[in-house]
């Protein structure tokens, strides 16, 4: 497989956005090759006496020793990274130049910083110095995946984050920061598809967002995905699944307008429910038999308002969880097809509330 078909990160670097998310399909390079050019501008800038660092940001602590362990194992092969020598821990990365003598210790040089979302609080007492790039891997989650789970707010954790990390200032001693979001088409309904309202629109290429502040490049690997498909074991093993357009041919797979109708104004408003800071009212029309969901409830409601977790309680809140009477009923009429939502946002958005009464 010639290198022309992995990730051209120099192109979408050059765009320069504030935030940059590239959803492509698992293998073509994208992690590999943003990872290496951060390290070969690291070097080269530190060379010529001027620093620059950047940060892999996970999701949770646990996962802080999983990415750093061996991060340069597969690095460090690469010719051009030959003449220097790399070691982390889960706090940090180091370069050095490759030592000539085995019994000469290397010159350590501070590469980067990992970062926890779950353990962000903490790390504000950390200093973060020389930092204008930040990568979260993995920031889009498979559905399917019962072991992980988005967290509360997490756009907003992230954000604050980058403002931990930058310490962006309106002068020349702040560096700008960008923020590259890396991903797979698992999973249409994610926060960062959400805070942009990128909607289910989605084609393959680059695309501008909020006022040319995000940018996003659905990546059509057509040709990548053709040998992958017939020429490796798993690209076989998923042909024809939902899966295989997933992880191989990169196509969102709940993508759909399906179920998606006009709320009818006669519609009478039940009850409503918040999860993960996002509310969500149920109505029921009579006449047509259908119950529509919306990203709203009534102002001043006197109806009960269903709070689905913890971070979400609040006074005259009710908790609930998928065992509550109102909740079985609302599982129930979801099976029986008589669901609506009055938009495509609020279908993509009820999802978590779906898979929370065990529907998937």
């Amino acid at each position: 497989m010639g290198d022309a078909k992995y990730y051209d990160w120099d192109r979408t670097i050059s765009y320069d956005a504030d935030v940059t998310m590239v959803v492509g399909s698992r293998g073509l390079g994208k992690t590999f090759g943003l990872r290496l050019a951060c390290i070969k501008r690291c070097i080269k800038l530190q060379n010529k006496g001027e620093q620059r660092r950047y940060v892999e940001i996970v999701r949770t602590k646990a996962q802080l020793s999983v990415v750093s362990d061996n991060y340069f194992s597969r690095l460090s092969r690469m010719p051009e990274l030959a003449p220097y020598v790399f070691r982390s821990d889960s706090h940090y990365m180091w370069w050095a130049d490759a030592p000539e003598d085995e019994n000469i210790k290397p010159k350590w040089h501070l590469l980067g910083y990992f970062v926890a979302m779950t353990v962000y609080q903490i790390d504000k007492t950390r200093t973060f110095d020389y930092v204008d790039r930040l990568i979260f891997d993995e920031c889009i989650l498979d559905r399917q995946d019962r072991f992980h789970r988005y967290l509360p707010n997490e756009f907003a954790i992230l954000a604050n984050i980058v403002d931990t990390i930058s310490r962006e200032r309106n002068d020349t001693v702040g560096l700008r920061p960008h923020v590259f979001l890396l991903g797979n088409a698992v999973d249409i309904t994610n926060p960062y598809f959400a805070r942009y309202h990128v909607g289910t629109d989605v084609s393959y290429g680059y695309r501008w967002y909020e006022n040319k502040t995000f940018l996003l490049h659905f990546v059509d690997s057509s040709e990548y995905n053709t040998e992958k498909a017939s020429g490796t074991v798993a690209g076989r093993m998923l042909s024809g699944t939902i899966a295989g357009k997933e992880n191989v041919q990169n196509i969102f797979h709940n993508i759909s307008s399906e179920f998606v109708q006009k709320k009818p104004k006669r519609a009478k408003f039940m009850f409503g429910i918040v999860l993960d800071g996002k509310t969500f009212g149920i109505w029921s029309d009579v006449k047509d038999g259908y119950y529509y969901v919306t990203a709203k409830v009534p102002h001043n409601t006197d109806r009960p308002i269903y709070a689905m977790s913890y971070e979400d309680n609040r006074v005259n809140y009710i908790a609930a969880n998928r065992l509550h009477q109102v909740m079985r009923g609302f599982a129930e009429m979801y099976w029986m097809g008589i669901v609506r939502y009055d938009s495509i946002d609020a279908k993509r958005d009820f999802y978590r509330v779906l898979e929370l009464l065990g529907i998937k």
